[in-house]
């Protein structure tokens, strides 16, 4: 996604997170930790996940929509609504 304007850095290290937290779950059901405590861990993957995908649709919207400063005020404000939806939905 050579397109992503901000820092890749932080996309990899939220990656990174992400990827320590879905292993931290697979040990909880081969060490057969209790149900409560695994759904807790996949809701805070599901969430992590969900802020990820913020990012990266955001990042999609300025680059595609947003990519020069040609774009109307309409289209400016049209954008920052589906940011807005997307991230009400994805919380």
């Amino acid at each position: 996604m050579s397109h992503l304007s901000g820092d890749n850095k932080k996309l990899i290290m939220r990656v990174r997170r992400l990827k320590g937290q879905l292993e931290g779950v697979e040990r909880m059901l081969q060490e057969g930790t209790d149900c409560y405590q695994v759904l807790q861990n996949v809701a805070a993957c599901r969430g992590a996940l969900n802020s990820l995908t913020r990012e990266l649709i955001g990042e999609h919207i300025e680059h595609h929509i947003l990519r020069n400063d040609t774009a109307s005020d309409s289209v400016r404000e049209a954008s920052q609504e589906i940011k807005d939806i997307v991230a009400s939905y994805l919380k």
